[in-house]
């Protein structure tokens, strides 16, 4: 990946314009993207939807038409360079083949976004600091920003131009409605470092296209939501729709939600949960606290505690937290909720 955009830059200088001060996430990004291409050319759906998505995320970075040449062509010149002797007419004919491919898929999920802008300026109207280390944010657009309950945002900061981090949005669809974000910093984490300690109230963000694939899915079964610290971003959304649509629909449906944290003062959300759990009859709030044994709740990891409350019978599960903890919830899960009624995002 090195070679690679040394190549491209050498090549195409004004590409460079394109892409973050620090190139470290980015090889791996494109590494991984790569690879990823590669092994779902075995299956023509799942290759056109990543090649249209990757199309469409594009266009947030300022990328056109004219650089799809210059990059691909870079990339054949990579691969060549790499297989050396192995590089023979027969190979640069399957490589040549499936670079087009690639870019013919892009182009069209660029062209098929046109109609949407490639980001959203976004202010921020409220800034939190809930706990060490974690922020809700609560921002309002310029224009109408479309993204379904349980989705995740890209975001940029002024101080970081061309750097973008997924954050979920915590709040329901709804016109007029804010969209608020949950950012924990991280070590090292430009974006998210930013957002809580060097943000305030009239400052203005990039938001990029909504992505991610789980949402309420319309039907009558009760709720089971699993949200671990920040996790809880998404699951708060699909709560307060699914709250939403039961009270449309003069239908009442059970909604359980064990938020999980290390310590009490992690528990960052719980008097807004707890607001909600009030006017909601059908809403029950359970905290799960791992590294605090004295609490009044429940103690424990959130696999744990699930697997003492199962059997759930006619429900369906909802998970978003560390990848770890999400694995093992829908293990825990799994022998009362069949897999199609379990969502969470794909785990790294």
């Amino acid at each position: 990946m090195e070679y690679f955009y040394a190549r491209l830059f050498t090549v195409s200088p004004s590409v460079r314009a394109l892409f973050p001060t620090s190139m470290m996430a980015q090889r791996e990004r494109m590494f991984a993207a790569l690879r990823q291409l590669v092994w779902s050319l075995e299956s023509e759906p799942q290759c056109a939807e990543l090649l249209a998505r990757l199309g469409r995320q594009h266009r947030r970075f300022g990328v056109l038409e004219k650089h799809y040449e210059a990059f691909f062509t870079a990339l054949r010149d990579t691969v060549e360079q790499y297989l050396g002797s192995d590089w023979t007419p027969e190979t640069s004919s399957a490589w040549q083949g499936a670079l087009d491919y690639f870019a013919a898929g892009m182009r069209a999920g660029a062209a098929a976004a046109q109609d949407s802008p490639p980001w959203w300026v976004a202010e921020i109207v409220s800034h939190e600091l809930r706990s060490p280390g974690v922020a809700v944010l609560r921002l309002r657009t310029e224009q109408p920003f479309p993204y379904r309950a349980g989705q995740y945002v890209p975001v940029q900061v002024t101080r970081w131009p061309r750097t973008w981090r997924p954050y979920s949005v915590a709040t329901a669809p709804g016109a007029g409605r804010l969209l608020e974000l949950h950012v924990r910093a991280v070590p090292g984490g430009l974006v998210s470092n930013t957002l809580v300690y060097h943000s305030d109230v009239g400052d203005c963000v990039l938001l990029g296209a909504a992505e991610g694939a789980m949402s309420l899915t319309p039907s009558d079964r009760d709720l089971l939501c699993l949200a671990g610290g920040t996790g809880l971003a998404p699951i708060k959304a699909i709560v307060e729709q699914a709250i939403t649509a039961d009270q449309a629909a003069s239908h009442q449906r059970n909604i359980t939600l064990f938020f999980g944290a290390r310590q009490q003062f992690d528990l960052y959300d719980l008097e807004d949960l707890q607001l909600l759990e009030a006017a909601c009859s059908s809403l029950r709030v359970i905290p799960v606290l791992s590294e605090q044994p004295g609490y009044g709740g429940l103690t424990g990891t959130l696999p744990d505690a699930v697997g003492k409350q199962s059997p759930f019978e006619n429900t369906e599960a909802y998970i978003c937290g560390p990848p770890a903890m999400v694995r093992q919830s829908a293990a825990a899960l799994a022998g009362s909720i069949p897999a199609g009624h379990i969502q969470h995002d794909p785990v790294p």
